[in-house]
């Protein structure tokens, strides 16, 4: 820190001062381009979900139990599908959307915890996570968006 100085008198007119100019240099900073929506979402999902819990939680929700010829992502469906058809279409989006956040409430607590490649932690999805994600698609896709062909082509369910 330099000391107090008092100010000094101006140069007289005319005679020519000296002004001291320090210039650093550095070198510029690379910039990295803004990634898009869905780069970001393909960076993040292979930490998120491992694959082999992906692809056994689909396969279980698909596959058809004993005794009954379907699996629970079409119980679900078939569920959602009856409330829309015998009680009111606005309960089974009301259902679907109660799931939906039954899922994402399950999906956003501490589970287990990994490491990134950056060093940081990130939550992963247990296969009991997975397989929620996988009944709530699934179902809400046959129960609510299409439940039968005659309601996909005409719009009126049967």
């Amino acid at each position: 820190m330099t000391p107090w100085l008092p100010p000094q008198a101006p140069a007289p007119y005319g005679q020519p001062q000296q002004i001291e100019l320090h210039v650093t240099v550095h070198q510029p900073v690379p910039v990295k381009p803004d990634l898009t929506w869905w780069q970001r979402l393909a960076r993040a999902v292979p930490y998120r979900v491992s694959w082999p819990v992906a692809i056994g939680a689909t396969v279980a929700a698909i596959y058809p139990l004993p005794h009954l010829g379907y699996g629970v992502g079409r119980l679900w469906g078939s569920l959602l599908d009856h409330f829309g058809t015998d009680v009111h279409p606005t309960l089974s989006h009301i259902a679907a959307v109660g799931a939906v956040a039954v899922v994402a409430a399950r999906i956003h607590r501490p589970c287990r915890i990994a490491p990134t490649l950056a060093g940081g932690w990130v939550r992963r999805l247990t296969f009991l996570d997975a397989f929620g994600v996988a009944i709530t698609f699934i179902g809400g896709c046959w129960g609510v968006l299409i439940p039968d062909i005659v309601a996909a082509t005409t719009g009126v369910r049967a």
